[in-house]
C-alpha cells in the first residue's frame, strides 16, 4: 500500500530540554522516513533548541511572533504533506506504529476530516500528571464538567478506531488531530493563529462533522509537575481564551442563559463541599489503582475558587457579558 506524505509541525520556544526526545519519538516510528516531513517552527529561542533540532532530519523555520499558535499555523501553511499534525515539544508519540494507526480511519472513510488519540501516563510521571491522564484528554474534573466527553460523540466502533460525529454543541476539546491538510486549510487557511478548538467549531460549521478516535495510538504529555503549575496554566487559559479580546468560538460555559448559570452554580457547590469530591477521588484511586486519584478534592477546590476570583476581579468581565 502506498504511504502518503505526512507533515509534522513542532512549534518551539526554548525547548532544549524537550525537543530531542520529541523528535526521537517521531523518527522512531515505523513509517518511511522519506514520507515524513518534520517542520520545527521556532519562535526565536534563546537556548539550544534550534541547534539540537538540526541534529535530526528536520526543516527549521524561524519567526518572532511570540505566540505558539502563530507558529503552528506557519507550519501548516508551509507543509507539503497530504496529512498534517502538530506535536508540541513536550509530547512523545507512544509506540512505533503511531502514524499507521492514526492514518487508518482517514484512508478508510472519506468523510473523516481528522483523527485524534488519547493521553497516557507512565508510573514514573508526577502524580498530578497521572491523575490528569485518568481522562483521555487530560481534563481535570472542572473541564470534564464543562465540556463533552469522547463517549458523547462516538457513533460506531470499527476495527482500530471509533467513528465520532460532532455537532455545534458537542465537540470534545481534542484539538491535536492528524488532519487532511488541504481540507483543513480550505476552512481555516485565512487565519494567522492555529486556534485548535475554535477551528473544530469552524470545521463542523463547514460540514466536516466526522472524526475518528484512535485510543491505541496514544501520546505521552509532560503537562505539569505540580498543583501550582496547573493553577498557573488554568489562569492563563482563562485570560487568553474566555476573557480574550477576540471573541472565541469554542465556549466552555455560557453565563448568558439560566441553564449555563445553574451549571456553573452546581459545580461551585460540588467543588466547595469537598466531601463529594473526596468520595470521587477515592473511587478514582481504586478504579485506576493509583493514589493520584486523591488529587480530586484539592484540584476541584483550588482551581474552581481561583478561577472564580480571577474571573470576577477582571475588568473585562463586563465586556464578556455585553458581547455574549
Amino acid at each position: 500500500m502506498k504511504h502518503p506524505k505526512i507533515s509534522v509541525i513542532v512549534p518551539t520556544y526554548n525547548e532544549e530540554e524537550n525537543i530531542a526526545d520529541c523528535l526521537r519519538s517521531i523518527f522512531a516510528q515505523k513509517y518511511p522516513k522519506n514520507k515524513l516531513e518534520v517542520i520545527v517552527v521556532d519562535d526565536s529561542s534563546t537556548d539550544m533548541t534550534v541547534q539540537m533540532a538540526k541534529k535530526f532530519p528536520v526543516r527549521v523555520i524561524s519567526h518572532n511572533n511570540k505566540h505558539g499558535e502563530v507558529g503552528k499555523m506557519i507550519g501548516f501553511k508551509k507543509a507539503t504533506g497530504d496529512y498534517a499534525v502538530y506535536i508540541d515539544a513536550d509530547i512523545r508519540l507512544r509506540g512505533r506504529g503511531w502514524f499507521g494507526k492514526m492514518l487508518l480511519p482517514l484512508r478508510n472513510d472519506p468523510k473523516i476530516i481528522g483523527s485524534f488519540t488519547r493521553y497516557y501516563s507512565r508510573p514514573s510521571d508526577p502524580a498530578i500528571e497521572r491523575y490528569l491522564s485518568f481522562d483521555p484528554l487530560q481534563r481535570d474534573s472542572v473541564y470534564q464538567h464543562f465540556s463533552p466527553s469522547i463517549d458523547n460523540v462516538i457513533v460506531k466502533k470499527l476495527a482500530g478506531y471509533y467513528l465520532c460525529e460532532y455537532s455545534r454543541d458537542k465537540i470534545p476539546p481534542a484539538g491535536l488531530c492528524l488532519y487532511k491538510r488541504r481540507e483543513l486549510l480550505e476552512v481555516v487557511g485565512g487565519y494567522k493563529m492555529f486556534l485548535e478548538l475554535d477551528f473544530l467549531v469552524l470545521l463542523v460549521a463547514a460540514g466536516h462533522r466526522h472524526f475518528a478516535y484512535v485510543p491505541k495510538a496514544g501520546l505521552y504529555h509532560h503537562h505539569v509537575s505540580g498543583l501550582q503549575e496547573l493553577i498557573r496554566k488554568r489562569l492563563y487559559n482563562l485570560n487568553s481564551v474566555y476573557l480574550a479580546r477576540e471573541e472565541r468560538l469554542y465556549r466552555w460555559f455560557d453565563l448568558t442563559s439560566l441553564r449555563g448559570v445553574m451549571r456553573v452554580f452546581l459545580w461551585v457547590v460540588h467543588a466547595n463541599l469537598v466531601i463529594p469530591s473526596m468520595v470521587v477521588g477515592i473511587y478514582k484511586s481504586i478504579r485506576h489503582q493509583d493514589i493520584a486519584g486523591m488529587y480530586e478534592p484539592l484540584i476541584n477546590f483550588a482551581i474552581t475558587d481561583l478561577i472564580i476570583f480571577s474571573f470576577l476581579t477582571d475588568a473585562r468581565i463586563k465586556s464578556v457579558f455585553k458581547n455574549s
